[in-house]
């Protein structure tokens, strides 16, 4: 067991410093991403939006951290000899995969819950962190302040109402387009605004819209924005099948196939996704969806085959050329999975199931092939 032991401490050390180094190097364009959404709100909501991105990386990061330090450890362990060591005391080849299968099966069971669990709503709860921070802002605009950006909203003034924090005085204003309206550039003398739960209100004095809308000066003009809708986290979006749980997608689709299977399909057209139905033209969507979080979850034992078997193959070789192919492993199979896969559905091309599963299933044929050639070396 002191061996088993010492494999899984290397394996977990390698992986640490994988995942750590691969964060890093993400950080920068989150933070870029971050600062785009949040520019004008402060760098404390900047700094409290880096986790929700970084949650949503780690289904990435983990395999891919697993896989580099599966290559990093066999192959040192080829390289020193230390594997010629083992054969020759007589310890069966497979008893050296039991760390890491362990380790695999582990971080299957994470990267599951992930999947299924957690990530389905990450993308829902940043738009809802940007709204919150945004109706916190207005509500305590600092005193100097005479510009505003969130989002593709924009207003610039030259002054502020030194006995109403909340009017900017002479202001230049872009509001984004909106379901029933276009986008609208205008100039006013003064804007106020008013914030009441997810609402937000300016009211104009003398605007003049600018490149179409309306071209003629006005006493008083008010603009309301809902920012729920802004930041698509209204009901309707909160009901969307890509943001729900795989246990909710699947109750969906059993009350689904229970309600045509009794009324027939057309029943459907009277139901929304806030009443826990599937629409008939999400029903594929939502198959590879759920068979595609799975397969996620089951990357971890294809790159336990591929990782050992690249590092004893390549023992000989620079551990560049190693770390090389096992990038080139995790960009093939998230390019086939992600992409491909997706655009095979949506063409009726082949089944949902082989669609998410068909690089798992080619790639753990491969390492299975390329594990054999290892061992018989």
């Amino acid at each position: 067991m002191t061996l088993e032991r010492y494999l899984l401490r290397q394996l977990l050390v390698g992986m640490t410093f994988a995942v750590a180094g691969m964060a890093f190097v993400a950080v920068p364009g989150i933070l870029v991403q971050a600062f785009h959404k949040l520019s004008g709100v402060g760098m404390g909501a900047i700094l409290g939006f880096l986790p929700l991105v970084l949650v949503d990386l780690v289904p990435y990061l983990l395999p891919i951290g697993f896989l580099l330090s599966l290559v990093a450890t066999y192959g040192r362990m080829a390289a020193d000899n230390e594997w010629t060591a083992i054969l020759m005391a007589g310890i069966h080849p497979l008893r050296m995969f039991v760390p890491a299968g362990v380790l695999a099966l582990a971080l299957s069971g994470l990267l599951y819950f992930l999947a299924t669990e957690v990530s389905p709503q990450t993308k829902f709860r940043q738009r809802d962190y940007t709204k919150n921070s945004v109706v916190r802002l207005l509500r305590s605009l600092s005193p100097g302040r005479t510009e505003l950006k969130f989002g593709d909203f924009y207003l610039s003034s030259r002054a502020r109402d030194p006995q109403n924090r909340n009017r900017f005085e002479q202001v230049f204003i872009h509001v984004p387009r909106r379901a029933d309206e276009p986008a609208q550039l205008l100039y006013a003398a003064t804007a106020e605004f008013g914030i009441e739960e997810s609402s937000m209100t300016i009211d104009l004095t003398w605007p003049r819209w600018i490149g179409g809308g309306i071209d003629a000066r006005l006493a008083n003009a008010r603009i309301a924005l809902d920012l729920d809708e802004l930041f698509e986290v209204d009901a309707t979006r909160r009901h969307e099948w890509r943001y729900q749980s795989s246990r909710e997608l699947e109750r969906r689709l059993e009350r689904t196939a229970q309600l045509v299977a009794s009324e027939g399909e057309q029943a459907l057209a009277t139901k929304t996704p806030s009443d826990g139905y599937a629409m008939p033209n999400e029903l594929a969507k939502i198959g590879f969806e759920l068979h595609a979080r799975r397969a996620l979850a089951a990357i971890c034992p294809m790159f336990l085959l591929l990782g050992v078997s690249t590092g004893l193959i390549l023992r000989r070789g620079s551990q560049l050329t190693a770390f090389a192919a096992a990038v080139l492993y995790a960009l093939v199979y998230y390019l086939l999975s992600m992409r491909l896969g997706k655009g095979l559905v949506a063409s009726d091309a082949v089944p949902q199931w082989l669609a998410a599963w068909g690089a798992t299933i080619g790639g753990t044929l491969l390492g299975v092939v390329m594990t054999v050639v290892a061992l018989r070396r």
